[in-house]
């Protein structure tokens, strides 16, 4: 065989390797086009159920066969008090509990004037669980359908080690130990009746790194991991757990001082939240808030943002050190 004939032998079979490598290389892109087009469709699937439907189909019946009591604990925030009114818009009477006598009064004093509905407030000390006893008689013989947990929004920055042992204790009582006592109460009445809603609000801090406030981080983790084993474990009942994770939104402006004043923002917030009740177990409240949380978490890896995150917070908390340091000047 000559130099020719081999140098045309090569090139011929060389050309049909080539195909053949084309024709797997097109493959795996259809597949790759394939597995990526049924993400695409299963989350836009997921936000139409999620903030689509719930805007088109009212849920205002459904909530009210549930029971015509509700319970909020942790009121001392826009997030609780604005949720407290959407009930409330819905005639759902109210048990609101928190540790400050003074504004939980001025609370019911404005959702009762603004809807003419029942409201009881009930001071607790979370390190004292005989504070909970005024609770365990009031929702006797009345109709608990929905318990609503609003305290995790109260931790500010700090090292772990400089953290008082006062305010450790007060943040486990209050997010773990009394966050499930309550629902320890509730949930037996639901469980007869066969129907009940807990509802729970969590932060980004349960899905991201949270250097300078770790423990506000691991009771929402708690609480979210509570609500969801919950919901496997009565499956076969009609109780309804969610919860509503407030990802990117502002929480550092949340907590009430003095005066009892809900924003234009938070009040959307709570609009848009209550109508995914019954829709989804886990939610962002607010389709553009579940947006923002979607595209950052494909888009960068999770060490990526762990790592931003934790220089804004460390950000945070030394410019927090300055502006102590300079007031005490």
């Amino acid at each position: 065989m000559n130099t020719a004939d081999s140098f045309s032998l090569f090139v011929n079979q060389f050309s049909r390797d080539l195909s053949d490598i084309n024709d797997r290389l097109a493959l795996i892109g259809i597949l790759y086009l394939g597995k990526k087009s049924f993400e695409s469709f299963r989350n836009l699937s997921r936000a139409i159920g999620h903030y689509l439907i719930p805007n088109l189909v009212s849920n205002e019946k459904w909530i009210k066969s549930l029971g015509n009591w509700a319970v909020v604990f942790g009121c001392l925030n826009q997030i609780g008090y604005g949720y407290a009114r959407e009930l409330a818009k819905r005639k759902i009477n109210l048990i609101l509990i928190d540790q400050n006598q003074e504004i939980l009064t001025q609370m019911c004093e404005i959702i009762s004037s603004d809807f003419q509905i029942e409201v009881i407030p009930i001071k607790i000390d979370p390190r004292n669980f005989e504070s909970l006893i005024p609770l365990e008689k009031t929702i006797i013989g009345r109709d608990i359908g929905i318990f609503v947990n609003s305290s995790c929004f109260n931790q500010e920055c700090s090292y772990y080690h400089a953290l008082s042992k006062n305010l450790i204790e007060n943040s486990l009582c209050s997010n773990v130990a009394v966050f499930s006592l309550i629902i320890r109460m509730l949930l037996p009445s639901m469980f007869q009746k066969n129907k009940g809603a807990l509802v729970n609000f969590s932060t980004k801090r349960s899905f991201l790194s949270s250097p300078y406030v770790s423990l506000f981080g691991a009771s929402n983790l708690y609480t979210e991991k509570l609500i969801e084993s919950l919901s496997y474990e009565y499956s076969d009942k009609n109780l309804y757990f969610q919860t509503i994770n407030t990802g990117f939104l502002d929480d550092e402006n949340l907590n009430f001082k003095n005066e009892v004043k809900l924003s234009r923002n938070l009040a959307l917030y709570s609009s848009s939240t209550i109508q995914t009740l019954g829709w989804s177990s886990y939610s962002f409240g607010y389709w553009l808030n579940a947006l923002k949380v979607h595209l950052l978490l494909r888009n960068f890896p999770l060490s990526c943002i762990n790592f931003v995150y934790s220089r804004i917070l460390k950000r945070k908390f030394m410019k927090s050190i300055e502006n102590i340091a300079s007031k005490n000047k």
